[in-house]
Parts: C-alpha cells; sequence; structure tokens
C-alpha cells in the first residue's frame, strides 16, 4: 500500500513537473513577491527557486540600474524619477526580474508606478515591480523600465533592490544564474536653505521653515523667523519679534506701528503691555541689558471680511536716538475667497482670484496639422524635473507640447499633451500605410510649444536623458526621456549693411511682397539701380521696375550713392528648399546660409563634378578651379556672387 502511494505520489509530481515547466523557468506571469533581495526579503532573491550553474555563471551576464536620480545629490520628497533595470548576456534569451524599494529599516517607501505595462507589472499590493511573460523574453539583452515617487515625509535613504533571473531556458529551474544588485539614493536634508538667514547651514537640501533672520542699527536689531503671517475672516493674526540691544551699555527702548493702507483691518501692538488700536506709540519704554535681547514685542490684526495682503511697519528706538531706530514690515495676509478668472493663460487672468467666476477669455487652439496615424508607438516621458522654457520662464499650465514630423506640404503633428505640471508619457505614432501618415523609422522628433498666454506656438529644441534606449530618432516601442527644452528665437529678419557704389545683394528673407520698389523703399533716397543676371532693372530715378518680385536665392547688382543699412523682414527660407538653377555661362548666385562658410564647402558639388569655370564678389575676390587658386575664400550673409560655369547645372546648399 505504501509502495503504491509512493508511485501514485511521483507520478502526479512528474505531471505537475511537466505542465508548469512553461512558466517555473522564469515565473512567466512573475515572480511572486518576496524575493527582491531586501532586507524585508531576508536577501532571498530569484535564487531561492533557481539554482546556479557555472557555466550559465558567465562574465557576459552583467545588470545595469540607471536612473534620473544618478545625476542628482538626493531625492526630492513627492517628486518622480524614472528607473531602467538592464539586464544583459551574450548566449540568453530568457530573463526575469524583481524589484522593491526601501529604506535601511527595510521599510517600503515611496511608490512604484508601471511605466511599461506590456514588460511589467506590479506584484504585492504594489510593493513590489516584477517582469510580465512578454518581458521574459528578449534577444541578449532586457530593459524593465518604471517610474518611482518618492514618499511625502522623510522616510530615510531609498535603496532600489533588483534580483535578476538568466534563464538558460531548459525548461526546469536547475543551471539558471541569478545576480542582485542594489543602489542607494539619498534622502534630503532639511533645514534653513536661505542665504540671507542667520542661522543657515550649507548642508540643507530642503527648506523646513526654520530661518531666522535680523536687521541691524548701530545699537539695535530685530531677529524673526519670517515677516508674514496669514489667516482667514476672525481668527486674530499675530506675530513676535525680538528686539536685541547690540551695545555696551542698557537702553531704554520706545516701540511704535504704522499701517501703510489705509484699509488696513483693526490692529494693535504689545510692548510691555498691549495698547488700543488707537495708539501709535507706546506711552513708555521697555529696558534692554547691553548684549541681551527681549521677547515681548508681538503685532495683532483681526482678520476682516476683505482678503488681501495688509502691510504694518513696526519701528523701535531709544529715548536718545530716535534717528536710529531699526524698523519692520509685517504683512498680514487675510484670506477668503476672490472671485475672477484664475487661469493664468487667460487674457483676463486675476493674480488675486483664488474662485474662478467662469469669466475667463481663452486664445484659441493651436493651428497644428494632426497626424490620423494609428501605426507603431514611441513613448517620450515629460516629467516635472524636465526644464522646459520659452524665454527663459518655464511654460504654464495650459500650454501645448506637440512633437512633429516634416512633411513637402509643412509639419505634421503626431502627438502632443496639454501641459498640467504633472509627469506624462507623450504617445507619438509611427506611420500608418492606410492613412500615409506618421513617423517613418529614425526620423527626427521635430518640437512645438503652444503658449496659450499669448497665442504663439514656438519651434523648441530638446536634449535627451543618456539613459534611455532612444533619444531624439522615431523607433517603434521605442521610449525617450526629455532633459531639457528651450524655444528656438525664429530667424524673422535681415539686416544689410549695403557699401557705397557697386555691390552685388541676395537674402534669405521672403514675405508676402517681394516687389524690387517695396523692399528698397526705405534706402530709395540713396539707391540708384538693381539689375538682375538678365539686365532688368529697377531704375530709382524713373520709378521703372523691369525686376518685378525677388527670388529667393538670386544675386542682384545694385549702386548706391551712399554707404546705407536696410532691414528685410519677413521667413526665413530654408536652403535646401531652394536648388538654385545654373544657365551655362554667367549666373548671379544668393547666398541662403544664415552664417559664413567657405567658398570651397558651398561649391563642393560643383567643384567635384569640374562644373565651375570662376566664382568672385563684387569686389573681384575669386575662385579659379583651373588655378588650383581660391581667392574668394568665405562666403558671406546677404550678398551675391558671380559664377561662371561650364553647362547647365544646379546649385544646391
Amino acid at each position: 500500500m505504501n509502495n503504491w502511494r509512493s508511485y501514485l505520489l511521483g507520478f502526479l509530481c512528474i505531471v505537475i513537473v511537466f505542465y508548469e515547466v512553461p512558466s517555473s523557468h522564469t515565473n512567466a506571469t512573475g515572480a511572486p513577491s518576496g524575493y527582491s533581495g531586501s532586507v524585508s526579503d531576508l536577501q532571498n532573491t530569484c535564487e531561492t527557486c533557481h539554482s546556479n550553474n557555472i557555466v550559465n555563471s558567465l562574465d557576459s551576464n552583467h545588470v545595469l540600474i540607471s536612473s534620473e536620480l544618478d545625476y542628482l545629490a538626493h531625492y526630492n520628497l513627492g517628486q518622480s524619477y524614472f528607473f531602467a533595470i538592464t539586464a544583459s548576456s551574450f548566449m540568453l534569451n530568457k530573463f526575469g526580474f524583481q524589484a522593491c524599494v526601501e529604506n535601511e529599516l527595510g521599510e517600503k517607501i515611496g511608490t512604484l508606478v508601471i511605466a511599461d505595462a506590456i514588460q511589467t507589472q506590479l506584484v504585492g499590493d504594489g510593493t513590489y515591480i516584477t517582469h510580465t511573460q512578454s518581458g521574459s523574453q528578449a534577444i541578449g539583452v532586457s530593459t524593465w523600465v518604471f517610474n518611482w515617487i518618492a514618499p511625502m515625509s522623510q522616510q530615510g535613504d531609498a535603496v532600489l533592490h533588483t534580483s535578476v533571473l538568466f534563464s538558460n531556458n531548459d525548461g526546469t529551474t536547475q543551471g539558471d544564474q541569478v545576480l542582485y544588485e542594489s543602489r542607494t539614493f539619498a534622502e534630503p536634508n532639511f533645514g534653513c536653505t536661505d542665504p540671507e538667514a542667520f542661522n543657515f547651514n550649507l548642508d540643507n537640501d530642503l527648506e523646513d521653515g526654520s530661518c531666522l533672520y535680523s536687521l541691524n542699527s548701530e545699537t539695535l536689531s530685530l531677529s524673526f523667523q519670517n515677516l508674514t503671517v496669514s489667516g482667514s475672516f476672525g481668527e486674530e493674526l499675530a506675530i513676535q519679534l525680538n528686539v536685541h540691544n547690540t551695545s555696551d551699555e542698557s537702553l531704554l527702548v520706545h516701540a511704535s506701528r504704522m499701517p501703510t493702507q489705509l484699509s488696513t483691518p483693526t490692529n494693535w501692538f504689545c510692548w510691555g503691555a498691549c495698547y488700543t488700536p488707537s495708539v501709535s506709540e507706546s506711552a513708555s519704554s521697555l529696558e534692554i541689558s547691553a548684549g541681551s535681547y527681549l521677547d515681548e514685542f508681538s503685532g495683532h490684526l483681526m482678520a476682516g471680511l476683505n482678503p488681501g495682503n495688509y502691510p504694518i511697519e513696526y519701528c523701535f528706538y531709544t529715548e536718545n536716538a530716535i534717528d536710529d531706530s531699526i524698523c519692520a514690515t509685517v504683512t498680514y495676509k487675510v484670506l477668503g475667497d476672490v472671485y475672477g478668472c484664475i487661469d493664468p493663460n487667460a487674457l483676463n487672468y486675476n493674480a488675486s482670484a483664488t474662485v474662478d467666476d467662469l469669466s475667463c477669455i481663452l486664445f484659441p487652439t493651436p493651428l497644428w496639422e494632426f497626424s490620423e496615424s494609428y501605426g507603431g508607438i514611441h513613448s517620450i516621458a515629460l516629467n516635472t524635473d524636465a526644464d522646459i522654457t520659452i524665454n527663459d520662464s518655464n511654460i504654464s499650465v495650459g500650454d501645448w507640447i506637440g512633437v512633429f514630423y516634416e512633411t513637402d506640404s509643412g509639419l505634421v503633428c503626431a502627438g502632443y499633451t496639454l501641459w498640467l505640471g504633472e509627469n506624462v508619457n507623450l504617445t507619438v505614432h509611427g506611420f500608418d500605410p492606410e492613412s500615409e501618415q506618421g513617423f517613418l523609422l529614425n526620423d527626427e522628433f521635430i518640437w512645438q510649444v503652444w503658449d496659450a498666454s499669448e497665442g504663439v506656438s514656438w519651434p523648441m529644441i530638446a536634449t535627451y536623458s543618456p539613459l534611455q534606449p532612444n533619444n531624439q530618432y522615431f523607433q517603434i516601442d521605442g521610449f525617450s526621456s526629455i532633459l531639457t527644452m528651450s524655444n528656438i528665437n525664429p530667424i524673422s529678419s535681415q539686416d544689410f549693411d549695403i557699401p557705397n557704389g557697386w555691390s552685388i545683394f541676395s537674402t534669405y528673407i521672403s514675405n508676402l511682397d517681394m516687389n524690387a520698389m517695396t523692399l528698397f523703399e526705405p534706402i530709395v533716397d540713396d539707391l540708384i539701380i538693381v539689375k538682375n543676371n538678365n539686365g532688368e532693372a529697377y531704375i530709382v530715378e524713373y520709378q521703372f521696375n523691369a525686376i518685378g518680385d525677388f527670388v529667393n536665392g538670386q544675386g542682384y547688382l545694385m549702386k548706391t550713392n551712399l554707404a546705407v543699412n536696410l532691414v528685410f523682414n519677413g521667413d526665413y527660407v530654408k536652403p535646401i528648399q531652394f536648388p538654385i538653377s545654373l544657365q551655362e555661362g554667367w549666373n548671379m548666385v544668393g547666398y541662403l546660409y544664415t552664417e559664413s562658410v567657405h567658398s570651397a564647402i558651398v561649391f563642393e558639388e560643383l567643384l567635384d563634378q569640374d562644373l565651375i569655370q570662376i566664382a568672385k564678389d563684387y569686389q573681384g575676390n575669386a575662385l579659379i578651379p583651373g588655378w588650383e587658386f581660391n581667392g574668394l575664400g568665405m562666403m558671406n550673409p546677404g550678398e551675391g556672387y558671380q559664377l561662371k560655369v561650364y553647362e547647365q547645372a544646379v546649385l544646391q546648399y
């Protein structure tokens, strides 16, 4: 009977193992909580269930933990931080992991947040993060990403514990390798962080409201924690000032008060005795010994019905030195509902309003062209730690952030978000064959921010976290994280210093009216003639214009009777969009770059094809390839150039 039971038990074990093999070697549904290697896990890792094997314990198996916190001295309370755990092995295609965040006492701290629900999942009531079935499969390298929100209160240094499994994928738990890694991130030190305070400590990271300040005269000084006190209707607001005698003899000190607004609510002060609201100066003085102080002064205000800020000045002086008084202005803030528009992006924003009265007048939404693609996805993290600015000021809640790709007809937005001052993952869509829209692989991200308060769409330049697998180029299932983003001041004008006499002129600015007479109107009194390469002319004296409209990419010969300055306003033309057709023989070509570039680079393609006979500027400086001579050198914005070619060609900037 006992043998029968033994055989039956053995058979059942074989059946169980047979049916559990597909998920056992990496726990494909996720590792059970309690195996991260942390203090509270009693340092148990995946090795508890998986045994190591010399063959699989290779030097090529590595674990890398990376985070935005790598660049910071400490974490900040309540802030969200990005983490990536990467396992790499030359020979394997099956991985698993589990991680948690604890303090040094083994207490779970902060909150783990899923950033990639396909690859990761939370277990253990959300205190652990582990792989999913999809997240256990990779070829050589597997990366799991997630966010961690720091605790709202001081709970000690944060330690990320992770146990990573390298599976030999043989259908058992034998012969695998487990690596444990941890990273410690310091908690912030709280204290006075204001260098103006006399108890300032350079080692403090975050302000805790403990700063003490002082004001000084020759004989008296004041010390205080702050000069602002707040409260609501019906509350008595009070503040204390300490008065110090910094002289070497005892002093008799008086006190006075002076409200700076006529509408200030009922207020009074105490100095030895408490005076009625009608008294502005103390009737008697208090004696303060040399080198000592008194803490008997207090100012008071009864908060009224009208919310607002009410400054009151308090002064202290001795009987024999009224001119040497020392004063401090205390601001009493009466809190309460102030109705008005509270949207900072609205035209009629009221900075004092606390309750929205639905009166806000907003700018329209941006006139962006939006993609209708539903192709592959690339995620881009926009965290509150990212420095996103317009003209050196942080963007506001209500602004739009969009990412674009370029088409022949202009920019198309393939992903955007309304900025709410919160962490967000921006979803960018790839090319969709049905709509023929969306990002192509390796297309570079082009950014714009719609400033809702100004009604302006700004082109932006971005920098990316080097910790993420992808940066500024689109990849299917890619992930990037923005570090900084700032506006590019668009080129909207070109300034010309035109010499006296003959010169050759060109511009990289285009506007709605490119008529020669309109463009040169500001210098018409000093302009004699302008000619194009065909000999057609604008003759000022006769108000005759055979040129018509200026063409970007063309050069124009002109003559003035004085050196003059001219400014063109309009839009910058991208050089790549203006190929210049060259006829056999002489041409006058424009210069479309915004910076000076050497002529050997500008004419590189034409020189490689031996098409240039000569190129020269208006001063006669020449490039003569046949003589291997280049006296032309640098080419400059605003200038035009004569170019002689052996046959028809195209100059492409």
